[in-house]
């Protein structure tokens, strides 16, 4: 089988990385938008599509969209991180028990993130309609309930914020499931 996944989780990982230092980049030290939202041509042998001047109306929807990078990143990095335990360990969703071991529970958390953002990038809702998965998962001293959390909107606070997808990553590691 393919490790795909398991070969670029620290790449995803990595431009996560990148999404929020950007944003906070862009908080900390603004940039001139005039020459930031310029015109560009992206081009290729057979088409071109043409990026235009003020694209970008304010200041406030640069860092809106620096924002947006964030949970689009964070979506691929929970998305490759549930395939790349999934190619690793071999665990799959349909037998998972995440009241079980450990091990199981870590796959479980990172399977919800995975259907969270699957079932939603730019608005990710809990989508956690097999009962077995309304639980409280443990990554290091954290305790996420997500017991009543289908169908609510997702939101960093629920997890314990973002640094959680990496210790996340770090205790699958620790558990064999990376």
């Amino acid at each position: 089988m393919s490790k795909l996944h398991h070969e670029h989780i620290e790449t995803a990982f990595l431009q996560l990385s990148f999404a929020i230092k950007l944003w906070h980049f862009l908080i900390e030290y603004p940039i001139n938008k005039a020459q930031f939202d310029l015109d560009l041509t992206i081009e290729d042998p057979s088409s071109r599509v043409c990026l235009t001047r003020g694209e970008f109306q304010t200041y406030e929807d640069i860092k809106l969209a620096s924002e947006n990078n964030i949970s689009i990143a964070f979506a691929a990095a929970t998305i490759t991180l549930w395939e790349a335990i999934h190619e690793y360990s071999g665990l799959e969703s349909k037998s998972l028990n995440p009241l079980v071991d450990t091990r199981q529970n870590l796959a479980g958390l990172s399977y919800m993130l995975r259907c969270c953002f699957a079932h939603g990038t730019a608005a990710p809702i809990w989508s956690i309609l097999d009962s077995k998965y309304r639980t409280t998962y443990q990554v290091g001293s954290k305790a996420i309930d997500l017991s009543k959390m289908n169908g609510k909107a997702f939101s960093y606070e629920s997890i314990g914020g973002y640094e959680t997808l990496w210790q996340l990553k770090a205790s699958a590691k620790t558990h064999g499931l990376l």
